[in-house]
């Protein structure tokens, strides 16, 4: 499975292994197809000392652990988003995302998201989609509500502290988001 993924506004693709191992050394890619000046995945926080690893592993998983989000109209890097993991036995992936600070509150968070789990939602092993977020994340709370997601519990992240878990099925989130 290729994950390319095309939105509205956004063409979005996997971070390449090449892409990690040049991370890995510290580095930025000398990226061919897109401009990155707000510093994304180069500066401030980011998944990556968590997903370099994952793929060291796996190589494979590199399909899912990062995908970059690029505006199609500036081919700038607004954000990214990524699974945690491969779906569980019960059929779950969780996801996280982030759109850079000047990018934000212009829709292209939900964007993304929507875009992501229409794409792993087509895989035959994906159940139920997750997000968890922190509870005084307003942006993102409001997000996940519209998208009509339920809260299902909540849990302690050693890094980010307590996090609200919310699900939705693969199927339920197709049959509202098909168009």
């Amino acid at each position: 499975m290729t994950l390319q993924i095309e939105t509205n506004r956004l063409r979005c693709r996997p971070l390449t292994l090449q892409e990690y191992s040049i991370f890995e050394l510290g580095q930025e890619p000398k990226w061919v197809d897109l401009l990155n000046p707000h510093r994304h995945l180069v500066e401030g926080p980011n998944p990556l000392s968590h997903r370099i690893p994952r793929v060291k592993k796996d190589p494979s998983f590199a399909e899912i652990g990062l995908v970059l989000a690029i505006e199609k109209e500036s081919k700038e890097l607004v954000g990214s988003t990524g699974f945690h993991d491969f779906p569980n036995e019960a059929g779950m992936i969780e996801i996280g995302f982030g759109i850079v600070p000047e990018r934000q509150n212009r829709g292209f968070g939900q964007e993304l998201l929507i875009g992501m789990w229409k794409a792993i939602s087509a895989r035959n092993d994906v159940k139920v989609l997750r997000y968890t977020v922190a509870p005084d994340n307003a942006p993102s709370l409001h997000i996940i509500n519209k998208l009509g997601f339920t809260q299902v519990g909540q849990q302690m992240d050693p890094e980010d502290g307590l996090e609200l878990i919310f699900e939705k099925s693969s199927l339920e989130f197709l049959k509202d988001f098909s168009t």
